[in-house]
């Protein structure tokens, strides 16, 4: 059920990331250290598109989404690991989307951590994702925080020919 899940999942992303995307000014390098990065900020303010793509870029890369009634209750993390690993090949990057919907996250994350895996996580609930944070993953992570179009996105969307001041 897992692999059919992400499987899934995967059509999924290549249809998002097919369409159209405008740069966001937040910059975030999905590999070159071991610290996870955490994409945190606002609801609809494009964490999880601004994350897919860069996971995209970033070459070998697996993507989960948590936001799926039927992966809300797992707590076989290690089952999801090896549908991960059939399902994208065995990746080295990892997106992991609306992450706090599982129980023992900060657990699961550290474990991949350790074992090479370079993490990039997202999620929409700033307050718990953010207290879980500061406890649980202290000097382990490094967090970005997405906020909604400033207005030189905004005038990249509606004029993409127009130079609109950063």
């Amino acid at each position: 059920m897992l692999k059919n899940i992400l499987e899934q999942q995967k059509i999924e992303f290549a249809e998002k990331t097919a369409e159209p995307y405008v740069s966001r000014s937040l910059v975030i390098k999905p590999s070159g250290n071991d610290l996870i990065k955490v994409i945190l900020g606002p609801r609809r303010a494009g964490k999880s598109f601004l994350a897919m793509h860069l996971a995209k870029e970033a070459g070998s890369f697996g993507y989960v989404n948590f936001d799926d009634e039927f992966l809300t209750g797992l707590s076989d993390t290690q089952a999801l690991m090896d549908a991960v690993d059939e399902v994208w090949g065995n990746p080295t990057n990892l997106l992991f989307d609306e992450i706090q919907n599982i129980d023992k996250w900060e657990l699961f994350l550290n474990r991949l951590q350790r074992q090479g895996r370079n993490l990039m996580v997202t999620g929409s609930n700033a307050h718990l994702l953010g207290s879980e944070l500061s406890t649980h993953l202290t000097g382990r992570h490094l967090p970005y925080v997405l906020l909604p179009f400033s207005f030189p996105e905004y005038v990249r969307i509606k004029r993409p020919d127009a130079v609109a001041p950063d």
